[in-house]
């Protein structure tokens, strides 16, 4: 929240961040966190910033979550 996050008021685990028209959205479940953004800067900012403040591990592009199969497409 101190980052400029507002918290989902629905679904209290999603995290949502603006700026300049871009936004980032982390989704916070136990202990993983899901996150992405169509600027490329708002996404690389919050991975640091995860990284400085968890110890956290990078583990690319997403594939499968809670037992669903993503698949990414332009």
């Amino acid at each position: 929240m101190e980052n400029g996050f507002e918290q989902g008021k629905v679904d209290t685990t999603l995290f949502c961040k603006n700026s300049d028209s871009q936004f980032l959205l982390a989704q916070v479940y136990v202990d993983y966190i899901i996150f992405g953004a169509i600027n490329e800067m708002l996404y690389e900012d919050f991975s640091k910033l995860m990284q400085i403040e968890f110890e956290m591990s990078m583990m690319g592009e997403l594939k499968f979550f809670l037992g669903l199969q993503i698949k990414q497409t332009p």
